[in-house]
């Protein structure tokens, strides 16, 4: 096959490269909703907490199973994709593990169909104050994981506020503004992200885990290899799960 060329080519054939990695994340990312909405923790209770502005924001709680009658540490999923309670739900399977370890998870939902972050951030913290009223939700900090723009998010609100959690885990995630990051008081991290990634946080990786350390962050960073990954992938609880045994927080009534 003859190819031809001219010089409005290369342009064109580097969006029509992104669009084809979009939109074979956005496939990859909607199938892996649909199975793994299908194997999320059975029961939910259901909250909604009002903000200032008096925009609401839909919490699933999950209780853990075999760890007494609580009160629990509190780990809040944030949600990837638009924050929709379909991508939300699609966490429940992050939630299982978590919930086996004593937490007490809390999966927000966006109503409006925006991300946690920017302006949004200041939901989260409100939302955590607001379910650690509860009594069987242990006060004090917190535990943030997230999955993709919810690790994003994750990482963004830590930055800024390192003091009120407990550690962070994002997988992938990534900081794309630096000058954010506060004094990082020693706060576990840990990130993972795929090699090549899709959106190539892989090559920002370094300089975020080199800010976070500066700024006096505990980081436990690596990149997941493998032909299937290309963004979202599976976990390696074998090294996560000590990792989270060890943070404070595990201790039901630290803070």
């Amino acid at each position: 096959m003859l190819l031809t060329f001219d010089h409005t080519k290369p342009l064109r054939l580097s969006i029509t490269r992104n669009l084809h990695r979009l939109l074979r994340w956005t496939l990859c990312l909607c199938l892996t909703v649909l199975l793994l909405s299908q194997s999320g923790l059975a029961l939910a209770r259901e909250v909604r907490v009002t903000m200032s502005d008096g925009s609401e924001v839909k919490v699933f709680l999950f209780e853990p199973d075999n760890h007494g009658e609580g009160p629990w540490p509190l780990s809040v999923l944030m949600p990837g994709g638009g924050g929709n309670e379909y991508v939300a739900r699609a966490q429940f399977w992050l939630g299982r593990e978590l919930a086996s370890q004593g937490w007490m998870i809390a999966v927000p939902v966006s109503t409006d169909g925006s991300n946690f972050d920017g302006q949004n951030g200041y939901k989260i913290p409100a939302v955590i104050e607001h379910l650690q009223s509860q009594a069987d939700i242990l006060p004090g900090k917190a535990l943030l994981v997230g999955v993709s723009t919810g690790g994003s998010s994750a990482l963004a609100l830590a930055a800024q506020q390192p003091d009120q959690y407990h550690g962070v885990v994002a997988v992938p995630g990534i900081l794309r503004d630096l000058s954010i990051i506060q004094d990082m008081k020693n706060l576990p991290v840990y990130v993972r992200i795929a090699q090549n990634d899709l959106f190539r946080w892989d090559q920002a990786m370094p300089d975020m885990v080199t800010a976070l350390e500066q700024a006096g962050a505990r980081v436990n960073a690596g990149l997941v290899t493998g032909t299937n990954a290309k963004h979202i992938f599976n976990l390696d609880w074998d090294e996560l799960r000590p990792w989270i045994d060890a943070l404070h927080a595990h201790d039901p009534g630290s803070d």
